[in-house]
């Protein structure tokens, strides 16, 4: 509102505006072309109908496959693997192959599920573990600063995580045995733990993955 987001002098390109509609000021922010959209799935056909059966967040593949498409730009898919048109299930579909223009079979080494796993079950919905499996924190000031915030915490009430600190509420809550407590991330995980550090957006046992822009 103040600097428009301009970092100095030599950002001229004014990328935000006030404006005012019925009465009140909004800020506009201009929309820019999106010229290549690459979204990673786990399974596609050979339209380029995607599933994401292994994926721990959908993300926003879905809006920015979109995003590209109503730009002109091209959208390319990067799967485990290409299976036979009419073998995946229509309700799985995510990312309908009417926006694909390209995809890439990648080599497993190159299509970890998280930076810290190639693959857990345990994070897509495909099994539940047990939550006592779930290392705790070690005993440090963060771990200590996330304890007290705990302690803030309605035990029924509904959590949204943020990056950074907050993430390490969700180890500290279930060390602490705090069931009624629903946690949930931005990345679209509803339920069960989140987790923290490179695999944070992602969430052991989740009730549901929905999509991020919700």
């Amino acid at each position: 509102r103040l600097e428009g987001g301009e970092m100095n002098e030599r950002t001229k390109e004014d990328l935000v505006e006030l404006i005012e509609m019925d009465g009140e000021e909004w800020l506009r922010y201009k929309s820019f072309p999106v010229n290549v959209a690459l979204i990673r799935a786990t399974y596609c056909d050979e339209d380029g109908n995607a599933t994401m059966d292994k994926e721990a967040a959908t993300l926003d593949s879905l809006a920015i496959a979109q995003a590209a498409k109503n730009s002109g730009g091209i959208v390319l898919l990067q799967v485990e693997k290409v299976v036979q048109n009419g073998t995946l299930d229509a309700r799985k579909v995510k990312i309908p192959g009417i926006y694909v223009d390209g995809i890439v079979v990648s080599r497993p080494e190159n299509h970890w599920q998280t930076y810290e796993a190639h693959y857990n079950p345990a994070l897509c919905g495909e099994v539940k573990v047990p939550v006592d499996s779930i290392p705790p924190m070690k005993l440090n000031e963060r771990k200590i600063i996330c304890r007290r915030a705990a302690m803030e915490l309605d035990p029924q009430a509904i959590i949204n995580l943020g990056i950074g600190m907050p993430e390490g509420i969700a180890n500290v809550a279930n060390e602490e045995g705090l069931p009624g407590l629903k946690l949930t991330v931005e990345t679209g995980g509803i339920g069960g733990v989140p987790m923290a550090g490179t695999a944070f957006g992602t969430c052991t046992n989740p009730t549901a993955i929905l999509d991020q822009p919700y």
